[in-house]
């Protein structure tokens, strides 16, 4: 018996077992730690060979797959699907089209008279034909842009009007408005060259102390209405502007930021004629 459990490397010392039911308890938890042993190796195993397997089944499977679908390509009697057709023309034109601006624009032969009207004499520009996809807005817009810039209306000359349009379109970076108003300003002033200075930079443009005056009001009109002061309008005044013309001044640079917000906020893209 003592030789017995010298032989066994896991069993305990033989004076814990001279009982013999002692011995058939030990016995018996051997073999089931034994039974479990073999379980855990041969599941694992399984899972082995399983997995060696599976690229074998997946390579089967994916094969039986592809002739089948060789098959009935070869002997199927309906015709194959021809390919859709691409109207290339149709594309290139309705790229060119979204280019006008975010959103899409009525054809001009569906809108109501008067707007065709609007469009036509506004020489077809995109910022007109943006804005005719709603009517209203068109009319609304056309109607206070061309009271505020009608050349012989205001109490400011029109070339100070287009003055404080460019600074304000410049300092908010609108490029469509700022090149409307560069080249307007330039025709108001008999010099384009001074105009685009002016849209380059003020330091360039050798304004009057009057014209600097309004551009300073447009800047802070535009950055931060809270900081136009009484000081400001007393230097406006000492310019010889009247106080109409001073709350006509504050209008124009209001109501440009409020433009260039628009066409911003729409992406309307400049017509080439201006970039000329």
């Amino acid at each position: 018996m003592a030789a017995y459990f010298l032989d066994d490397r896991t069993s305990p010392r033989s004076e814990a077992f001279e009982s013999t039911t002692s011995i058939k308890l030990f016995r018996r938890r051997r073999s089931t730690l034994r039974r479990h042993r073999r379980g855990i190796r041969f599941t694992a195993s399984k899972r082995i060979r399983a997995a060696m397997q599976m690229p074998n089944q997946y390579w089967r499977t994916q094969q039986a797959a592809d002739d089948n679908q060789a098959h009935q390509s070869l002997f199927s009697r309906q015709p194959a699907t021809p390919p859709r057709s691409i109207d290339m023309t149709a594309a290139v034109d309705s790229q060119a089209e979204s280019a006008l601006s975010r959103l899409r624009h009525a054809n001009n032969d569906a809108l109501p008279d008067d707007i065709q009207r609007l469009v036509q004499s506004h020489d077809g520009d995109n910022w007109i034909r943006a804005l005719a996809l709603n009517p209203d807005t068109t009319r609304r817009f056309v109607r206070y842009f061309e009271q505020l810039f009608g050349a012989t209306a205001g109490k400011l000359p029109l070339a100070e009007r287009e003055l404080i349009a460019v600074v304000v379109s410049t300092t908010n970076r609108c490029g469509l408005c700022a090149l409307h108003h560069t080249h307007a300003l330039g025709a108001a002033l008999d010099d384009p060259a001074k105009a685009r200075r002016i849209a380059t930079d003020l330091h360039f443009a050798g304004l009057s102390s009057r014209e600097q005056a309004l551009a300073d009001l447009a800047i802070k009109v535009t950055q931060d209405p809270r900081s136009v002061n009484q000081e400001d309008f007393e230097r406006l005044r000492g310019e010889g502007i009247s106080e109409p013309a001073i709350l006509e001044a504050v209008e124009t640079a209001s109501w440009f930021n409020h433009t260039n917000r628009i066409f911003i906020s729409l992406g309307v893209v400049p017509d080439d004629k201006y970039f000329a």
